[in-house]
């Protein structure tokens, strides 16, 4: 039991989404539990792939397939709780959430992708009921259209319960759900392009008014898949200046795994960077796909933006020094050249013919 608990746990991401109001939430019946407290119950369900009889331990589910392919699957649906419990079992697309990451779509929302191409069997009322501390295995149905456009596409499978919370505002009851996510990626064969893309980079710079004293190359940017391909990526960023200096810049997160047409947002900095005139920042990408994947087509990602930094105070010395030294030049010849109505008397030597 303790192995199947941590394979569960390595599988499930438990969410929480409000589905409805007070007034929908009132005549709602469900053999889930009911929190009437400011936080939902814990939960107390997993899924994750199978085989016909039990876990197999795949993270989730991966599949190669043609346009007009079909594939079977099963997943396995457990209640850890000492009670009985009738959950929500239906697919949903993947969709770009905050910053890039993989979310799922509501149960509600219009479903365009694999979300579409899947079905779950045994389910007819969407739900299934589970006697405490038991395991369901239920079939999965994938079909993919003839019109399937090549590459990636993305869903999943939600396991989910509902109940009642309270609401801190208004003090009345809001239905929320808890959703447990088991992904689901078929890959529809076909041209395959990995490939991201480094956008809007932009860069400032911040110093001190000392011109000797090193400064802050802020960057901001954002990596875009513009491919057909899942891809993360890990990152890089470097600097220099005119002269040959190099700035200094923390380790960087690595970029989550993006569906086709998501984004991320970065900012960043390098630090001890000195204000050569001329500065210039690189951002490099190193494509990273599925785990176990190999895209032989993805190819590292750079882009660079420079900055012109002028060390004003620095130039104001160099230019009051340049005046002062033409000041003294010009006085200097001044005094050597002769003045007016001065003439130059010529005498001949006494003894000398004329």
């Amino acid at each position: 039991m303790r192995l199947l608990l941590s394979l569960i746990a390595g599988l499930l991401v438990v969410g929480l989404a409000p589905v409805a109001g007070a007034e929908a939430a009132a005549g709602a019946h469900s053999a889930s539990a009911v929190a009437v407290s400011g936080a939902p119950a814990k939960a107390e369900f997993g899924a994750g792939p199978a085989s016909a009889k039990k876990l197999d331990g795949r993270p989730y589910f991966t599949y190669d397939a043609t346009p007009g392919g079909y594939v079977e699957d099963h997943i396995a649906v457990v209640n850890f709780a000492t009670h009985s419990q009738t959950l929500n079992v239906y697919p949903v697309d993947a969709v770009s959430g905050r910053n890039g990451l993989f979310a799922y779509a509501t149960k509600s929302a219009p479903r365009r992708q694999v979300g579409a191409w899947l079905s779950v069997g045994h389910v007819p009322s969407g739900t299934v009921t589970l006697k405490p501390r038991s395991t369901v295995i239920l079939p999965i149905y994938l079909h993919v259209p003839r019109n399937a456009s090549p590459g990636d596409h993305a869903g999943a499978v939600i396991v989910s319960v509902t109940g009642l919370v309270k609401s801190k505002k208004k003090n009345t009851l809001v239905k929320f759900e808890q959703r447990i996510a088991t992904r689901v990626i078929v890959r529809v064969s076909g041209p395959l392009h990995p490939r991201l893309a480094i956008q809007n980079l932009q860069g400032s710079y911040s110093g001190h008014l000392n011109p000797f004293a090193s400064g802050v190359v802020h960057l901001s940017y954002t990596v875009v898949n513009t491919g057909n391909a899942l891809l993360g990526a890990t990152q890089k960023v470097s600097g220099h200046g005119l002269f040959g200096s190099t700035g200094r810049t923390t380790a960087l997160p690595g970029v989550p795994l993006l569906l086709p047409g998501g984004a991320y947002k970065v900012t960043t900095h390098l630090s001890d960077v000195f204000p050569e005139i001329e500065i210039t920042a690189t951002v490099k990408l190193a494509p990273v796909g599925l785990r176990g994947d190999i895209n032989p087509g993805s190819q590292a990602t750079t882009a660079s933006v420079t900055l012109w930094v002028i060390p004003w105070p620095f130039v104001a010395v160099v230019i009051i020094i340049l005046l002062v030294i033409i000041g003294l030049i010009w006085r200097r010849r001044r005094r050597r050249s002769p003045g007016p109505g001065r003439a130059t008397v010529s005498q001949t030597p006494q003894g000398a013919k004329a």
